[in-house]
């Protein structure tokens, strides 16, 4: 099991789907939000326990956990035959995000909520070298690192070959690139590709990009966090293809 907290992360992943829930600790049930978040409970008849907060402070650490804490089931990362399925779909535009080495767990909720805002289709994360999915990035996802399919691979290089066989267009992203993200053409099926945030796109992966965009600045500072830079990129798309 994991455990999620915070009013916004535990309603999120509640409002989607409460046979997630096993337990729920609840230290400040005169809170208004947490009202309605306990009337849902008591419908689904999900457990809830009333406790005082140094319990949950002693469970979670120094974090903003706003006086509730979830224990929940274990996401399960979607296969290869998500994937298949997914790319054989007729009739529609597919939105993927492939994260090449994101170690940091705020950066990975950051982009894993960007993804669900944005109606991503798909997550790609590699089974090394990126951060696990743990309490921090449920908190930072507000709830979306249970909900959007994630697969988990061993071989990035080998699932970018799939789907550009499959005519799915691989755009990578670098600050050094002459090619602006706001020129380029994302009304098509796409998969985004974001590097670390000290390393960018590992090159074995760069040169299997078909574009390398960047991201516009008006000053010097041109090196964008990795998850703002994935949210700019991917309303960008929702933004041509006219989602909203």
């Amino acid at each position: 099991m994991y455990v999620i907290y915070g009013i916004n992360t535990i309603q999120t992943l509640l409002n989607y789907n409460y046979k997630y829930f096993n337990n729920v600790l609840i230290s400040k049930k005169n809170n208004e939000r947490i009202r309605v978040i306990i009337n849902k409970l008591n419908f689904f008849k999900i457990q809830i326990s009333f406790v005082n907060e140094k319990l949950i402070n002693k469970i979670v650490g120094n974090v903003v956990h706003q006086g509730i804490l979830a224990y929940i089931n274990k996401n399960k990362y979607v296969n290869r035959l998500f994937l298949t399925n997914l790319i054989n779909t007729k009739n529609k535009l597919l939105l993927i995000l492939i994260l090449d080495n994101v170690t940091d767990p705020h950066n990975l909720g950051s982009c894993l909520r960007s993804a669900y805002s944005a109606n991503v289709d798909l997550v790609i994360i590699p089974k090394y070298n990126s951060a696990k999915l743990n309490s921090t990035v449920y908190k930072v996802s507000s709830g979306a690192a249970n909900i959007i399919p994630i697969l988990k691979i061993s071989n990035l290089n080998s699932i970018i070959k799939i789907l550009k066989n499959k005519g799915i267009k691989i755009i990578g992203t670098d600050d050094k690139s002459k090619n602006i993200l706001y020129k380029s053409n994302l009304n098509k099926s796409l998969a985004l590709v974001i590097g670390s945030e000290n390393h960018g796109i590992r090159s074995s992966i760069y040169y299997d990009c078909d574009e390398i965009i960047n991201i516009p600045a008006s000053n010097s500072m041109t090196s964008i966090n990795l998850s703002v830079a994935t949210g700019i990129i991917l309303f960008e798309v929702v933004r041509q293809r006219n989602l909203f």
